[in-house]
């Protein structure tokens, strides 16, 4: 939280001022009243030295030093603000340079206060460089909080000369009269999940039927006409079967759904992270996401799951935080269990509360809430990368996105570039969902949704997996559905048990052009069989970095069947020994790799041997 004026502890009784000043003194036949003033002071008596004080302030208008003490007066008698205000800022207007180090701290808060965050920085610095040439406890008492209020200062100012772009507008088929919150936009960007409250019971025969009306919240799915989203409808059981339900999270091909609801168990109300998946068009039923996740007496809430379902994050109170809410993680194993629960550490949690994570679909960009980290007020919204090791905090969205007030529930489009979450605007006195074009600075990696159909030869579907860089993907059907890199160019191994794999290289900038809707066909992995390299050879036989990258999925490929045997073909046979011996550096045996070259190979490709 920011320094607030209203709530500095009393002081220490500060001494004279001392030093050389070109401030007016007070005069002679008025420094007797000044020393009593001075002595009721020091005994505690605040009244008595307030009345001194101001009838030598009255004869001495001009003179700084009867202002300061009244200041202090007012420090020392119950903090009145009122004179703490008047007495520093006639002071300081009358001596600049007072020679009393307190005068600048509490004018520094004055402009803190006023929110004129460039002259707080001024007189606070001024204070620092008087209290480090000073042995005056009075003067260096204060020397933390002058800290704390120069930092945010500093903060503030900068924040405020730096405002971010920031644009909001409803999306106005969704945000009705009701309250609308905690939207999630599916990968594809053709499907919103919101929570609604809607009315459970009315008394008709009320004058007051609106304002009495019992509400609840409920899950509600709205789809995508053209460019627009309808008004949703409310989603049918395993959902809003009574339980307070919170937000959810899917995953890119759509079939599974966690979120987090109300649980009672043994008389005891708790949160825990539930699941489901799609099974012909239909959600099954709810089952707990699993004792790794869901502690016995700890609050889990508000999931989001990576697109292609390895890695949940969630908000979690258990034990072996580093205070009250952090965010944690766990990660799928090979057996289809989750890990153990990873905190993310103190890179992101605080001995605050850290909520409402949303991991983009680059896998690496989070976006959080948090009351812990330097901000504005309230829970401000945070980004970071996890892949950075180097950074050391994360970064405050900034304003005016953030406010004095809470900022909550906060999501980002797969493509980067818009970001929604829920809220008010100046027209509407109930939560909206909001939408606007977030600024270059914050914005994630972007991806594209993309689309893969996977065949044998004959046409039949396949329930094959994809692997790309960024994450393992399976088929329903056939159908592949996984997110791309719009930034770096992606490889995609396309396999079955017993198929050979189609490997993919789809650039950037076809994934940013059209996106990606491609057959997929997979033959057997039978001797004789061949599969294109889908490489570029360079000039000299040399290997390009793309060219590499198809490579090195071959050879993951390879290290999976270890019983397989190739035979590389090029045009040329130096270009066929250059790829043969790239493979023989990835440790591959040399029984099992051959080479050969000729006119007839009309491309790169590989034979089954």
């Amino acid at each position: 939280m920011t320094p607030r004026l209203l709530i500095l502890p009393l002081l220490i009784l500060p001494l004279l001022a001392s030093g050389q000043t070109s401030c007016t003194k007070v005069k002679t036949s008025d420094k007797d009243d000044l020393d009593k003033a001075l002595a009721h002071y020091e005994a505690f008596q605040y009244r008595e030295a307030s009345q001194l004080l101001r009838r030598v302030a009255q004869k001495n208008p001009k003179s700084p030093d009867p202002h300061f003490w009244l200041g202090m007066v007012s420090v020392k008698n119950g903090f009145n603000t009122t004179g703490v205000r008047k007495y520093f800022s006639q002071c300081i207007e009358l001596c600049p340079n007072y020679p009393n180090a307190l005068a600048h701290f509490y004018m520094g808060m004055i402009h803190y206060t006023d929110e004129r965050y460039d002259e707080a920085v001024a007189e606070l610095e001024q204070y620092f460089s008087m209290a480090n040439n000073t042995d005056d406890k009075a003067q260096t008492s204060v020397y933390d909080e002058a800290s704390a209020y120069l930092h945010w200062s500093r903060f503030l100012a900068d924040a405020k000369l730096n405002t971010v772009p920031f644009d909001p507008h409803t999306l106005s088929a969704i945000s009705t009269k009701r309250n609308e919150m905690l939207p999630f936009i599916t990968h594809d960007g053709n499907r919103c999940y919101f929570l609604r409250q809607v009315a459970t019971k009315k008394d008709k025969t009320s004058f007051y039927t609106k304002t009495m009306e019992e509400t609840n919240w409920r899950l509600f799915c709205s789809d995508r006409n053209d460019t627009a989203f309808s008004r949703g409808t409310e989603l049918p059981p395993p959902f809003n079967q009574g339980a307070p339900e919170g937000g959810v999270t899917l995953t890119a091909d759509g079939h599974t759904l966690y979120y987090s609801r109300i649980v009672n168990t043994g008389g005891y109300a708790n949160s825990d992270i539930f699941f489901t998946t799609l099974d012909d068009g239909k959600w099954g039923p709810l089952q707990n996401a699993g004792p790794n996740v869901n502690g016995d007496r700890s609050w889990e809430s508000q999931p989001s799951i990576t697109p292609d379902g390895s890695t949940l994050y969630f908000a979690s109170n258990r034990k072996g935080g580093y205070g009250g809410t952090d965010i944690w993680r766990c990660r799928r194993l090979n057996n289809g269990d989750w890990s153990r629960p990873e905190n993310l550490g103190s890179a992101i949690n605080t001995s605050g509360n850290e909520k409402f994570p949303f991991i983009h679909a680059d896998g690496h960009t989070l976006y959080f809430v948090s009351d812990g980290w330097q901000g504005f007020g309230g829970y401000d919204i945070y980004f970071a990368d996890m892949d950075d090791a180097s950074s050391r905090q994360p970064t405050n969205l900034g304003l005016p996105i953030n406010t004095e007030g809470d900022e909550l529930s906060f999501g980002v489009t797969t493509d980067g570039t818009r970001a929604y979450y829920s809220g008010k605007t100046a027209s509407s006195s109930s939560s909206d969902v909001l939408t606007f074009d977030l600024y270059p600075a914050a914005r994630p990696e972007p991806m594209a949704w993309c689309h893969l159909t996977v065949t044998d030869t004959l046409g039949n579907p396949l329930e094959a997996k994809a692997v790309s860089d960024r994450g393992h993907w399976t088929s329903h059907n056939g159908d592949i559905a996984m997110v791309l890199s719009m930034k770096d160019d992606n490889i995609v191994t396309v396999s079955q048990k017993g198929m050979l794999p189609e490997i993919l290289l789809l650039s950037a900038t076809t994934v940013r052009r059209r996106g990606v809707l491609q057959e997929v066909v997979l033959r057997p992995a039978t001797i004789g069989t061949t599969a294109p390299l889908n490489i570029t050879i360079l000039s000299g036989s040399r290997l390009s970095p793309q060219t590499e990258r198809v490579l090195d999925a071959w050879v993951a490929w390879l290290v999976e069947n270890p019983r397989i045997h190739v035979e590389v073909a090029c045009r040329k046979e130096a270009d066929a020994k250059a790829i043969y011996d790239y493979l023989r550096k990835k440790r591959l045996r040399a029984e099992r790799l051959s080479f050969r070259g000729g006119p007839h190979v009309k491309s790169p490709h590989l034979t089954v041997k």
